[in-house]
């Protein structure tokens, strides 16, 4: 029932009323995003479509903007800006145009859009750029005096050499470089709670559909679960490991190779290093008539919501995007008023495990 529910007060204006209520509060500043509609619906016991017309009301309001696949993002009054960061852009450098191509796991969507919104209230202007090749850096400044940089996930190295020789600010996020400064999350420790877990569960063939290899976050991922079956004198068998490239469609294939494995070596359980693969994953074993978890458990890893509207929310490890970007725009600002410290540090954010009942 909503709180203080009268009889001629529509339920979605009831709705709306409680949401401004806390707002107001600032009770959704930390991640700067309302619960998704999903999660409106089972908290106030009313359809989707109620909710919907409630969330515009909000917009209208100009309070939240309603962005498709990402979420409701909060909308901030902008602050006053740093003498030492005004008028200075950060260039985003990445080496997938996640923005124009379509292509590319969600998380890193709701990264580019949480760290721009961030470096905006903090006074920046973020510029994106994606670079396929050494050439384009001849291009990459020109016409723009950017006050730093920030790498998105892996890049090569004669790339970060050639930033770093501007002597500009710069960082990297997602990836560890010894180059500089980087701010990761535990991936390491977040994947070698998911097979404990799995291993609690009383899972011993455990199938794991991997990222890029390039990837840092990959090689950390599969060094966690490494660990893990050496603590547990395993083996962990090349049949149940499986190559991914993030992206939806490498959980489909990783499917179709786990559903033509002999049954009595089939794996109980799946664990997929990004949300896109374990829900792509889980759309073909659906397909194909299996029911999880009661046939099979599965993982996935960064706590994206882009498939919920579609699937069932899976179990998954929160990477805790918030604290990512707010590091990052931190680390910048800091430099940029000289009280950062000049030695290249990891900064490592720890993840926590969402358990979504898709472990049996």
């Amino acid at each position: 029932m909503v709180p203080g529910k009268t009889k001629h007060k529509p339920v979605y204006r009831q709705i709306y009323s409680v949401l401004v209520s806390e707002l107001d509060e600032g009770l959704y500043d930390e991640s700067g995003m309302l619960p998704s509609e999903k999660e409106l619906c089972g908290r106030f016991g009313v359809e989707r479509n109620t909710i919907r017309k409630s969330l515009q009301l909000l917009v209208d309001d100009k309070r939240v903007i309603r962005r498709p696949g990402l979420g409701t993002e909060l909308v901030k009054p902008k602050k006053e800006a740093d003498p030492d960061t005004a008028g200075a852009p950060v260039l985003l450098i990445t080496q997938v145009d996640y923005l124009n191509t379509g292509k590319g796991e969600s998380f890193h969507y709701k990264l580019i859009n949480s760290l721009g919104r961030r470096l905006w209230e903090s006074g920046c202007n973020m510029l994106f750029k994606p670079i396929y090749k050494p050439e384009d850096f001849s291009e990459l400044l020109y016409g723009v005096s950017p006050g730093g940089i920030i790498f998105d996930s892996y890049n090569r190295n004669d790339y970060y050499r050639k930033m770093i020789q501007t002597g500009l600010p710069t960082l990297s996020l997602n990836q560890y470089t010894p180059l500089m400064t980087s701010i990761v999350n535990d991936n390491f420790g977040g994947a070698y709670d998911v097979v404990r877990r799995l291993f609690c569960a009383g899972h011993r063939r455990i199938a794991f559909i991997l990222g890029k290899p390039s990837y840092n976050s990959c090689q950390e991922r599969l060094s966690g679960i490494r660990r893990f079956y050496t603590e547990q004198n395993m083996e962990l068998g090349a049949e149940y490991l499986f190559n991914g490239d993030w992206l939806f469609s490498s959980g489909v294939e990783a499917a179709s190779h786990i559903l033509s494995m002999e049954k009595e070596k089939r794996p109980t359980a799946i664990f997929a290093f990004n949300d896109d693969m374990a829900y792509g994953c889980y759309s073909a074993l659906v397909r194909n008539g299996l029911s999880l978890p009661a046939d099979m458990s599965i993982v996935g890893f960064d706590n994206t919501d882009r498939y919920t509207d579609v699937f069932p929310q899976i179990s998954t490890v929160d990477v805790n995007l918030s604290a990512l970007v707010h590091y990052a725009v931190w680390y910048l600002t800091e430099t940029f008023a000289g009280r950062a410290p000049k030695t290249a540090a990891r900064i490592e954010i720890p993840t926590t495990f969402r358990d979504m009942g898709t472990i049996a």
